[in-house]
């Protein structure tokens, strides 16, 4: 994309250019009528010189001659800036006096009519010539060169475009200090971000702002709100890592410094052990934090959904979690609807929705109990659900199983809290839902995902 320039300098253009195009025209305009007047006023002497001419033509009935005073030619020679010739002939066109080859009018005159003037060429100059047809039968032609016209029609343009030069200019200056005071809103609302510090998500008063910048405004506090909830949820991701991870970390320093004073070779077998154990704790919690935060819209991370079939993913991850189920001798079963069950998804993130929900399962579920996974479709929706006969949640939890970090007392397993919270995040990463169901025997835990099917769903 080419680079902007300058707003000022764009509109200061686009207001100065109209005005310099109308005094483009004026100045035209003013030329034309200029040059008319001098016509007009030079049209007249002219004309009023061949007339008087006329009256110098004597006839005898047979032949013409010019009566012309030696005082007539001097003053008709007496113009020291352009030249006067005159030609007197008769209406068949016989030369009776002055000079010969001044150019003829374009029309026939009528007889005692007004002078007509018009435009010619006479000695490689350009003339106005005023014609005159007498009732005696003659014609009288005074041409005139067009130096005086043309001075004066410069002179009354001169004079005209001197207060116009003076008012462009001053309206120019008035345009750049006007459009630099306009501007000036843009200029104070980018001193103020400029001036604040990066924590600084308050909003622009939109209300102080002219109406033209309000939609800017408007748009640049929708911005502050959006990376305001960016940067809090990227400082509670960070404060809820660091909070988590400390006891794993310590817990690893504890036990590999046991490790290093024991003497005896079970003891340092034992604290080895705890290490392997810690470190595994530790990088499902540092798995499940990644994944939390991935799944997280706060983070306004764009989802690549792609077009799957839910049972066919469900059917692949409930068969990679079957190892894990017999070692601990829990019935891990899938139940498979006949249609299929269409939605926009990112794989990744639904193979660990997937996973936590039956890792959660497995990991509270005693010996022998029994784990179902099933999607159904209903209307417009189709739901992914975990099933177990376990112990269930109480009650009292039931309301906080998909908050972070929050563990049911008393149920002896290990774990971070974060499964059900995963799960949540990426339901609505999907535009879902999750939540906590009764189980058919009102003794275990069912839990269900909504997503909408892909047909209706209407993502990209």
């Amino acid at each position: 994309m080419p680079e902007a320039g300058s707003l000022r300098r764009r509109l200061f253009a686009w207001l100065i250019g109209p005005m310099i195009a109308l005094a483009v025209i004026s100045t035209l305009a003013a030329y034309g009528t200029a040059f008319r007047f001098a016509n007009q006023v030079y049209d007249r002497w002219i004309s009023d010189t061949a007339m008087a001419l006329s009256r110098l033509v004597r006839s005898d009935g047979e032949q013409y001659r010019m009566d012309l005073p030696p005082a007539a030619l001097t003053m008709l020679a007496a113009d020291q800036r352009d030249r006067l010739y005159y030609k007197v002939s008769t209406n068949s066109g016989a030369f009776i006096a002055g000079h010969r080859g001044l150019p003829s009018p374009p029309s026939k005159l009528a007889k005692d009519a007004e002078p007509f003037c018009y435009d010619g060429v006479f000695n490689s100059e350009p003339v106005r010539v005023a014609s005159y047809r007498t009732a005696s039968g003659t014609q009288v032609q005074v041409a005139e060169t067009t130096r005086k016209r043309d001075t004066l029609a410069l002179e009354i343009v001169a004079g005209m475009l001197a207060p116009l030069a003076a008012a462009i200019v001053l309206a120019a200056w008035g345009l750049w200090v006007g459009v630099t005071r306009g501007l000036r809103p843009l200029t104070e609302v980018a001193a103020e971000i400029r001036n604040r510090s990066a924590a600084d998500m308050r909003p622009i008063d939109e209300a102080a702002s002219p109406l033209e910048m309000r939609p800017i405004a408007h748009a640049l506090n929708g911005l502050l709100a959006r990376l305001d909830h960016v940067l809090a949820a990227q400082r509670r991701f960070v404060a809820d890592a660091a909070h988590q991870l400390r006891t794993p970390v310590t817990g690893l320093k504890t036990q590999a410094e046991l490790a290093l004073r024991a003497t005896d070779p079970q003891a340092a077998r034992a604290s080895l052990v705890h290490i392997v154990e810690a470190t595994d704790r530790a990088a499902h919690l540092v798995n499940q934090l990644l994944s939390l935060a991935r799944a997280e819209p706060e983070t306004g991370g764009r989802l690549d959904l792609v077009p799957l079939d839910l049972e066919h993913l469900l059917r692949e991850v409930t068969a990679d979690w079957i190892p894990r189920a017999l070692e601990k001798g829990i019935d891990l079963g899938f139940a498979s609807i006949a249609t299929p069950a269409p939605i926009n998804g990112e794989p990744t993130l639904l193979r660990e929705l997937t996973s936590n929900l039956i890792d959660n399962a497995l990991t509270y579920c005693p010996r022998g109990s029994e784990v179902t996974v099933s999607v159904l479709a209903h209307g417009n929706d189709v739901d992914l659900v975990v099933e177990d006969n376990g112990p269930g949640v109480p009650e009292a939890d039931r309301a906080r199983v998909f908050e972070r970090f929050h563990r049911v007392l008393g149920s002896g397993q290990p774990g971070s809290g974060l499964g059900l919270s995963i799960v949540r995040e990426i339901a609505r990463a999907h535009g879902g839902e999750a939540r906590l169901d009764n189980a058919a025997d009102a003794t275990g835990t069912r839990v269900r995902v909504t997503f909408p099917i892909a047909a209706l769903a209407g993502r990209d």
